[in-house]
């Protein structure tokens, strides 16, 4: 970017390319497991979902009429990161300079996890990450102001509140950034005044307000939403290993060469403590959520890295200012180069093995344990496949073993069928059907063949009959790849187990 003047004139360059990359990208791969879920559950329009918070939901819900339920979904969740990114250069330079902002940018837009995930997939991360910047950028403009225009207290704090209520409609994490929040306000002696301001408690209540569908819709539903968050911590043990392995996960989704120059950063800033107070606002807001979910493996399940990324989304800023500080700017174009170019490598990779397979035949070895880019494979050969079997017959479901594969039937499907779950994991799909509804019709039982170990005699009592057909496989250039079991089970006769239904 030396080529242009100002740091707003590459940011917004680096944004806008990066942007094309991830759109040309979405047109390439199918929708991963959780996007083809999202898409599939957000047919319904619920104050909010057994899962996550409304957000993402209501986004798809928006846009399928526009962009159907294909890899287009993915279009408005893409437009949401070049926004976070817009607003992680607008929060760097208020709480540094430009120059830090254009690095910070440019190493988010490196990151695998955000350029490949959160920037990219229909996930609640993509809206979080937004309103989490927008409510950061808002206070730190109060905080912070620059020059005449400063705004009151009760704007700020407004402003602020509104979009951690935005954010408490995506994830949870909402809470540990107004934890975030709360320390900052308290370690810093100068800030600490502001809480005997009616101004803070006015925006906890208008984020409250926000918020409220995602409490107004667990307490009609017995709280299952949390219940299911919180029982990801439960007490299982102690296992460092887990931890470990939670660590290094996070490294490996950020990309090794970022994660440790921004866990640099992050320890220096947190050397530096509350005298940096600019460099301690991002650190505060960080922390909890970073601790919090690196901490839950050792005690709990191994987790999953990509909860920690809100809060390390929030350290970007520092990193930038890090980065401009200690690095000379040769190098650090060369490191940004570098990077880049091994994003798009990895990249190329990616689509080339989604797209035809064919690492499993060239490296078997490889792929001893699974294909991770079979989780993007659509299942669009399923239903040329049950209507040429005249299985598609008006009146009939489907059946099958877990949300996962309910969600990659349903959008093969376009949600025409109803799906349920049987025997697994139902999530949201165990809210979508009043199990009434289906008595007396016949139903396709169909999953993958190793998750559906004991489904037919499990469903028997409830049908008249239930007939084993021929097997059938999907797969990519010809091979089989996930041999499907199918079952036809003629005439419900008793509901199908629905433990979260609510008339």
């Amino acid at each position: 970017m030396k080529w242009l003047p100002r740091p707003d004139h590459a940011a917004l360059a680096t944004i806008a390319t990066f942007t094309v990359l991830r759109l040309l990208l979405a047109g390439a791969a199918g929708l991963g497991v959780d996007g083809a879920y999202t898409v599939s559950v957000a047919h319904d329009l619920e104050l909010s979902y057994y899962d996550h918070p409304p957000l993402q939901y209501w986004i798809a819900h928006l846009f399928l009429p526009l962009l159907g339920d294909g890899r287009a979904a993915r279009v408005p969740f893409i437009a949401l990161f070049a926004g976070s990114c817009w607003l992680l250069f607008r929060l760097t330079r208020r709480l540094f300079h430009a120059q830090a902002g254009l690095i910070a940018v440019v190493a988010l837009n490196c990151s695998g996890y955000f350029t490949l995930g959160s920037g990219f997939l229909v996930l609640p991360d993509g809206p979080l990450q937004l309103a989490l910047l927008a409510a950061a950028l808002s206070l730190a403009n109060g905080l912070y102001p620059e020059g005449e225009r400063t705004p009151s207290e009760l704007v700020t704090w407004l402003k602020t509140g509104f979009w951690l209520g935005v954010a408490g409609l995506c994830k949870f994490h909402a809470l540990l950034f107004a934890a975030g929040l709360l320390w900052f306000l308290l370690s810093v002696p100068r800030q600490r005044a502001r809480l005997r301001h009616p101004a803070p408690w006015l925006g906890a209540l208008l984020a409250l307000a926000v918020a409220s569908p995602v409490i107004v819709w667990n307490m009609r539903h017995d709280w299952i939403s949390i219940g299911y968050q919180a029982g990801r911590a439960a007490l299982t043990g102690v296992h460092p290993a887990y931890l470990l392995a939670n660590l290094a996960g996070q490294a490996l989704w950020i990309f090794p060469w970022i994660f440790v120059p921004l866990l640099i950063a992050a320890c220096g800033a947190l050397r530096a403590g509350a005298q940096a107070e600019r460099s301690w606002y991002c650190v505060c807001l960080a922390l909890p959520t970073i601790v919090v979910f690196t901490l839950v493996p050792l005690w709990g399940r191994v987790g999953l890295p990509h909860w920690q990324m809100p809060g390390w989304l929030l350290l970007y800023p520092v990193l930038g200012e890090w980065a401009d500080r200690s690095i000379a700017p040769l190098r650090l174009r060369r490191f940004g180069l570098a990077s880049a170019g091994a994003l798009l490598l990895l990249i190329v990779l990616f689509v080339a093995e989604a797209a035809t397979g064919y690492g499993r035949v060239l490296a078997p070895r490889l792929f001893a344990r699974g294909d991770p880019t079979l989780e993007v494979f659509e299942w669009s050969q399923l239903p040329p496949e049950l209507e040429a079997r005249g299985l598609l017959r008006p009146g009939t479901f489907v059946i099958t073993s877990n949300w996962i594969y309910a969600g990659k039937i349903d959008q093969a499907l376009h949600d025409a069928v109803p799906v349920v779950v049987f025997g697994g994991n139902q999530k949201q799909f165990g809210l979508r059907y009043d199990p009434q509804s289906l008595l007396g019709r016949d139903a396709i039982v169909v999953g993958p063949v190793d998750s559906m170990h004991g489904v037919g005699d499990a469903l028997r009592p409830h049908f008249e009959s239930i007939e084993e057909l021929a097997p059938f496989a999907l797969g990519r250039s010809g091979m089989s790849e996930i041999p499907l079991r199918l079952l036809l089970a003629r005439n419900l006769k008793t509901p199908l187990p629905a433990p979260y239904w609510r008339p």
